[in-house]
């Protein structure tokens, strides 16, 4: 087809997805200047950016190397740096959307239904212990398997604040809410929330550690009780990363019950 435009006389033509332009003159008859383009009809040239798919990199690269520049992650992304900040205003902010990707994977249906319980139903002390020791123990388990994907992804994200990460900050919100409802002092509640965190992490740390932490090897006949307790380790029919954590998790509940419930 063809349209007179200032003089010249603009040609297209499509053979299947490839098209063609012609420009013609009226005072240079049978002079043409052509374009042609294989791009393909609705496909884009460019990488597809969104904000889920820079937080998914950015904690591979987390997990991987245990810190992220916005530059290193644009590379990894194939894009321009400059591109990132079309999604987020900072590399703070990618870390929270990190930290809301993790959080979002921790289950706190228990801390919900224990809400729920306190404010219906007047228990004792005993059973308000055993609900505690319930509902926080299965949001710690879930808390410590949410952040085991990597020992540098721990280190990384237990030093992040949480102002950039709404969904972070929702999880935080409803913790509180379960120790108040407990009972627990507000005062005390961060304490509380950061112990707790200390030794979840600390959890997550240790799933990744290899099993002979604590073998004597060779020096073993200088530290018989080492070496015994080690060799019994060993045999146990639990995994005994898994066999500390739960261990430590029923022991630090029950300890912090007699600070929290009232």
């Amino acid at each position: 087809m063809g349209r007179k435009i200032c003089g010249f006389y603009l040609c297209v033509s499509v053979i299947g997805r490839v098209f063609e332009i012609k420009i013609y003159s009226e005072r240079y008859v049978g002079c043409s200047v052509s374009f042609s383009s294989s791009r393909r009809v609705g496909r884009p040239s460019s990488t597809v950016l969104s904000a889920s798919k820079i937080a998914r990199q950015a904690r591979r690269l987390l997990a991987r190397d245990g810190n992220f520049t916005m530059g290193a992650l644009a590379r990894e992304l194939r894009v321009a740096p400059s591109s990132l900040y079309n999604h987020f205003q900072s590399r703070d902010e990618v870390l929270g959307a990190v930290s809301d990707a993790v959080v979002s994977e921790i289950r706190v249906d228990s801390l919900r239904e224990a809400i729920v319980v306190l404010a219906e139903r007047e228990l004792t002390v005993q059973a308000k212990t055993e609900l505690w020791v319930s509902a926080f123990g299965a949001w710690g388990v879930s808390y410590r398997d949410a952040f085991s994907e990597s020992a540098e992804l721990v280190a990384a994200l237990a030093l992040t604040p949480v102002g950039w990460a709404p969904q972070t900050l929702r999880m935080y919100e409803l913790v509180l809410e379960a120790l108040a409802a407990f009972g627990c002092p507000q005062e005390r509640a961060l304490s509380v929330v950061e112990a707790l965190e200390a030794f979840l992490l600390g959890a997550a740390l240790d799933a990744n550690a290899p099993d002979h932490v604590f073998d004597p090897a060779v020096a073993g006949g200088d530290y018989p009780r080492l070496q015994e307790a080690y060799r019994m380790l060993r045999g146990g029919a639990v995994a005994p990363a898994e066999d500390a954590f739960v261990v430590g998790l029923e022991a630090m509940l029950y300890g912090l019950a007699r600070r929290v419930i009232s």
